[in-house]
């Protein structure tokens, strides 16, 4: 009898293994970290700041962008750090040996900036005034800077304010004349567009001086707006007191009210073509000087303030009266 019980107990007990209703045991998950938390990394603004009138490095000044400030070592080198997100708009340039200056800063990540600043060593402030905010005939009522920032298209008419046409020769005259000071006025910087001629106008279009003329001598050899677009020149033809020996019209007086409309004011300086002082010769050209401030003119923004303030943006419009 027991040889014959041992093979069921042993197949009860394999069945028993095989066929339990226990559940097969699941995978432990792994334990739930948190990302890292990283910091984004400073704005970083850094460059060099020169002189605007000689280009030298400016040491031991001051640049401020609040509410950071950074002073300039032997190089003109500046660095200034700002928590990110930070967006500074607005710089200040700060030292005794220069003229204070402001300006704007684009939105943007970390850069180089480089900035200039007038240098008074080399720097007549007074003179800037002058030639460029009126401040010879004006002192008290400084203005924004005015000036070109593209190349001028120029419209010459072909009659006087009479309707009589102008002789051809006088027309030439004057193309010459604003083909080679336009560019000068500007140092290189813009040239002219293009000449036209006719009996139309071009006043207050846009990219346009219009050139006409007037008989009349009664209170002018020459006028004009100062740095406008859609501006003119107008100016007195074939009279006396405003033409010069068998010349309509000085080239003085030509090139003297372009220079007001490429943005510059009278001067008060006897020796300068923008003087604003009468003189009766025939011709003169542009003083060392006087391009040299145009070109100091030309390096600030429209709408430039005194001292040396650059705004977001300006428009203004004048008329001068050439006394010469």
């Amino acid at each position: 009898m027991t040889s014959i019980l041992r093979p069921v107990v042993i197949c009860a007990a394999l069945c028993a293994a095989a066929c339990g209703s226990s559940s097969p045991s699941q995978p432990t998950p792994p334990p739930t970290t948190a990302p890292p938390v990283t910091t984004p990394p400073p704005l970083v603004l850094s460059g060099t700041v020169t002189a605007t009138n000689g280009g030298q490095p400016l040491s031991d000044v001051t640049v401020e962008a609040a509410p950071t400030t950074s002073t300039t070592d032997a190089g003109g080198r500046y660095s200034l750090s700002f928590p990110a997100g930070t967006a500074p708009s607005r710089f200040t340039i700060m030292g005794t040996a220069l003229v204070r200056r402001t300006g704007f800063l684009s939105n943007g990540s970390s850069r180089t900036i480089d900035l200039d600043a007038f240098a008074l060593g080399t720097f007549d402030l007074a003179y800037f005034r002058a030639i460029v905010r009126n401040g010879w005939e004006q002192p008290a009522a400084l203005q924004p800077l005015r000036r070109w920032t593209r190349a001028p298209m120029i419209y010459i008419r072909t009659v006087d304010d009479t309707g009589r046409p102008v002789l051809a020769e006088v027309l030439q005259q004057v193309a010459s004349i604003v083909s080679s000071v336009v560019p000068l006025y500007t140092n290189g910087r813009f040239g002219v567009a293009s000449i036209e001629q006719g009996t139309e106008t071009r006043r207050g279009q846009a990219g346009w001086i219009t050139i006409d003329w007037t008989r009349d001598a009664s209170q002018f050899c020459g006028q004009a707006t100062v740095g406008a677009e859609g501006g003119f020149v107008t100016l007195t033809y074939d009279q006396p007191g405003c033409s010069c020996g068998s010349q309509k019209i000085r080239a003085r007086t030509v090139k003297h009210e372009l220079g007001h409309s490429m943005g510059l004011w009278h001067s008060g300086e006897s020796v300068d073509l923008m003087s604003g002082i009468g003189i009766t010769e025939c011709d003169r050209n542009m003083t060392a000087r006087e391009l040299r401030y145009l070109d100091y003119m030309y390096r600030r923004s429209v709408g430039n303030t005194d001292p040396d303030n650059d705004p977001a943006s300006a428009a203004v419009l004048a008329v001068v009266r050439a006394r010469n």
